[in-house]
């Protein structure tokens, strides 16, 4: 360890001899936890309380070890426990009504304790690269008069934004502060840099802001919706960065029939995202779409689960997508990929006519949902190929992984799911309520077509669920064909799977070619 003569304390940075831990400051319109108080190494962390679940947001040096100090401050002992990921192993001591644990590498767990609502703890790399207020190169929204109090709907970070773009490779910087704002156009070579403290908050209301895309919901009507922060087309090189928080509002939007994608770079190249906290998302959070070697890390997506279709993360139509280090939380799925028709209501104003999903890696995620937490599907509309899903958990979902084939006529090819722990399940999506799902259906108007070449790979099922798993084709001319099994391991079993019964997967009408290739005994 690294042992430092003094102990230097500045506005949110403290540095002790285990390392520096860096407590992010928690914006005004949030409160404390009131289930919960959480330290690191000593210091006091900002907890923050929110519907379901509570959660604090902070940093610390890699490979020096970091305790933290849990406290359930209702609870008389702490007789249940859960950490997950389960695979880190991550072990927790009790006292009372007190959890420590210690971990030297950054990490984002959910603890559960008795029947308290959840404490997610987002641990993230202390930034290095975080700009100066006032550096060349720097446009500060404040400069231009932007409203840092919330209380107005301000243009000064759009006006900062386009200043910026006049000089390329400029970054528009967001100090600490509330911004309510109305559409962001993020433009061409130009960062947007959100500090600790910042948080960005959707008004909730759909006429503040350019009408997009509109969808009807089920007992609810028509729902008209946004882009809120987009991309400009055909751009290149755009940069989401920073420590602050990107507030959808979304509750409170689909109470007033309104909804968005928060973060949306569509139409570009070589789009980057690093670091803020994304939350109360309305719609599909984080959609990349027609997009083409983005890269999106430390990406965090805390939704609801008290609002629908709130999807954490979905790649349409792009090539070369990554996510990697990322937690998704909400009612829909986690972690999808799709393709859709050229006239769908949310596809209307893409940049370009269908395209396909190739080469899409999701990596070292955390899901949690009611409906799937890693997916292919439903709009298979243009083919979906070469598309990853690894070294991630699930902390509990509706349904694990799966492949839903429902919407299009093309091929969902070369899918994997690897390295993945599937540690609960609960409930049903869509009636389907397994630790796997791989399946196609359709119809003649909006099309069916075959999936082929799926490996499952060195998969843990904690829970089989509650229904049948499947690997189910449509018909005899479109079917599922050529998934590999290797090392699926049911329950705490030491040795694989040998067998669909044991992986309960009972629904394989109109497969063929499914094979086990295990390699551990």
């Amino acid at each position: 360890m690294i042992a430092y003569t003094a102990l230097v304390i500045c506005s949110f940075l403290v540095l002790v001899t285990q390392g520096k831990i860096v407590n992010y400051p928690r914006p005004s319109i949030y409160s404390a936890s009131k289930v919960f108080t959480l330290s690191a190494n000593g210091t006091e962390i900002n907890t923050i309380d929110y519907a379901g679940y509570d959660y604090a947001h902070l940093a610390m040096d890699a490979g020096h070890a970091t305790t933290f100090s849990l406290t359930a401050t209702g609870e008389k002992e702490i007789s249940d426990l859960i950490v997950s990921p389960r695979a880190l192993k991550v072990n927790a001591k009790t006292a009372g009504n007190k959890l420590t644990f210690t971990i030297s590498k950054p990490q984002y767990l959910i603890i559960k304790v008795n029947k308290v609502k959840e404490m997610v703890i987002l641990v993230d790399y202390i930034e290095n690269d975080a700009p100066q207020p006032k550096a060349s190169g720097i446009f500060n929204v404040l400069d231009y008069k932007a409203d840092n109090t919330g209380k107005t709907i301000t243009k000064g970070i759009q006006t900062a934004m386009d200043a910026a773009a006049k000089k390329p490779g400029s970054t528009v910087y967001v100090p600490a502060g509330v911004y309510q704002i109305g559409n962001l156009m993020l433009r061409n070579h130009t960062s947007l840099y959100l500090a600790p403290g910042s948080a960005l908050r959707f008004t909730g209301n759909i006429a503040d802001y350019d009408l997009i895309f509109s969808k009807p919901f089920t007992g609810v009507g028509r729902v008209n919706g946004t882009w809120w922060l987009q991309t400009e087309f055909y751009s290149t090189d755009i940069k989401i960065f920073g420590r602050g928080t990107i507030d959808g509002n979304g509750y409170n939007s689909r109470q007033n029939k309104s909804m968005a994608h928060l973060v949306v770079p569509v139409g570009t190249k070589n789009f980057k995202y690093d670091g803020p906290l994304i939350r109360d998302g309305s719609f599909w959070t984080v959609v990349p779409t027609q997009s083409e070697d983005a890269y999106l890390a430390n990406l965090k997506i805390l939704n609801r689960k008290d609002v629908t279709q709130n999807d954490g993360v979905d790649v349409i139509e792009s090539k070369r997508v990554t996510i990697r280090r990322s937690i998704a939380i909400g009612n829909d799925d986690n972690y999808s990929a799709k393709t859709w028709e050229a006239d769908n209501e949310v596809a209307l104003h893409y940049p370009y006519k269908p395209l396909p999903n190739q080469d899409i890696v999701f990596d070292d995620c955390l899901a949690w949902t009611n409906c799937y937490g890693y997916k292919i599907g439903q709009g298979v509309v243009e083919n979906q190929d070469n598309v990853t899903f690894k070294n991630s958990a699930v902390y509990n979902a509706g349904v694990g992984i799966g492949i839903h084939h429902l919407y299009g006529w093309a091929t969902a090819s070369r899918i994997t799911f690897e390295n993945i722990d599937v540690e609960d399940q609960h409930g049903n999506s869509g009636g389907v309520a397994s630790w796997i799902a791989l399946f196609i259906n359709g119809t003649s108007k909006r099309g069916v077509g075959p999936v082929t070449d799926v490996l499952v790979k060195n998969v843990r099922a904690r829970k089989q669920g509650s229904r049948e798993g499947y690997a189910q084709g449509f018909n005899n001319s479109v079917k599922l064909s050529g998934v590999t099994f290797s090392d699926v391991f049911m329950y705490t079993n030491k040795t694989p799977a040998t067998s669909l019964k044991e992986m309960n997967i009972v629904r394989t009408e109109f497969s063929e070619g499914i094979k086990f290739a295990n390699t551990k005994n």
